[in-house]
């Protein structure tokens, strides 16, 4: 059998270095294509999340209200911008709570979409997710505001199960008289409207 003219230890030495290369080539292009989102997608001032840190899903209905709403409103679109170059960087590889952090944020926003859809990847992801509250009241409204009361109702239980003195625990009861009364369920809608003190739902 004639010889090629190329040695075995040659032709490895050649893919080694073939392989090497291709190597360095998909390195340079993850580096640009991250270059490219932190171009695209702004950053976050130590400011800025120190204010985050603060916000969940229990302002729902509220930050809107304060005098410093409209600033509010932009730091939530700037954070979501940031969390979603973030999520693009880190191709698949996420902290789960970075999902949570921006259902919250959508769902402030009351883009009610995105926010289903961050909560939904946070709950895949998360194993513990019945044990954060905040979690559970967000994707109950969510669904509350889809109409999907069955499922808001059960995510609206856990809150209360998990924590009952929960800081929006008289906004579920109200919430869940008014769907277990959509659903004819009266005796349910009445027994959580007393508990949660009001008149409103007797009418």
């Amino acid at each position: 059998m004639k010889s090629c003219g190329v040695s075995l230890p040659a032709a490895a030495s050649a893919a080694t270095r073939s392989i090497g290369v291709a190597g360095n080539d998909d390195e340079k292009m993850a580096s640009a294509k991250a270059t490219e989102i932190e171009k695209d997608f702004p950053k976050l001032t130590a400011q800025e999340k120190d204010c985050l840190a603060g916000i969940d899903s229990t302002l729902f209905g509220f930050h809107g209200l304060q005098e410093d709403g409209a600033r509010t409103k932009a730091l939530l679109l700037k954070a979501v911008s940031c969390f979603e170059g973030h999520i693009l960087k880190a191709e698949g590889k996420v902290d789960p709570g970075v999902f949570c952090q921006l259902g919250h944020f959508n769902l402030l926003l009351e883009d009610y979409q995105k926010a289903l859809s961050a909560y939904q990847r946070y709950f895949s992801l998360q194993s513990d997710y019945w044990k954060n509250a905040a979690f559970l009241y967000g994707l109950g409204m969510v669904y509350f505001h889809y109409n999907a009361f069955q499922w808001a109702i059960k995510a609206f239980q856990e809150v209360l199960y998990i924590d009952p003195s929960f800081s929006r625990a008289k906004e579920i009861h109200l919430r869940l008289g008014l769907m277990f009364k959509v659903i004819t369920d009266y005796e349910s809608s009445l027994k959580v409207c007393m508990m949660a003190g009001s008149f409103f739902c007797t009418s």
